[in-house]
């Protein structure tokens, strides 16, 4: 039992420093996509990336753990809550992603992520903005949501 476990920290450890090379990568993960969808001060945030052939097994095996963490860390969210996660897409809902200036108005700040991500979609409900090979959100974004019934 211990020969694989050091087998398995040493494929870790080899795949890490090859990772990297690539800036989409993160240890054994490769990001795709990520989607981010404005609602109120929430933010869904939809991550597609893939998992290195020689660790899924691993990852399968020994639980997702790790992967949460290291999705979480790469997305700098590190506080969202995980709705669904699979060796290919995460789906994390964050709370407090935007600042709500009253009367339905929002600030979507700008934002930092551990990887360069190939392709960024930020969508409010009035407007989509997209970007290429991007490690950042820049700038932010203001947009309405739904006016809260007055009393």
């Amino acid at each position: 039992m211990r020969s694989p476990l050091i087998s398995a920290v040493l494929l870790l450890t080899l795949v890490a420093g090859a990772a990297a090379m690539d800036a989409n990568r993160y240890s054994y993960l490769s990001f795709d996509q990520v989607t981010i969808t404005l609602s109120g001060e929430q933010a869904k945030v939809v991550a597609e990336y893939r998992i290195d052939a020689g660790i899924r097994p691993l990852v399968a095996i020994f639980g997702r753990g790790d992967l949460q963490q290291k999705v979480r860390r790469i997305l700098n969210y590190p506080d969202a809550r995980v709705i669904s996660l699979s060796l290919d897409r995460a789906e994390l809902l964050v709370a407090n992603a935007s600042t709500d200036y009253g009367e339905g108005s929002f600030w979507f700040p700008a934002h930092e992520f551990g990887v360069t991500i190939p392709s960024l979609v930020v969508s409010s409900p009035q407007n989509t903005r997209t970007f290429n090979q991007t490690a950042s959100f820049p700038r932010g974004m203001g947009y309405f949501g739904a006016t809260p019934p007055s009393a």
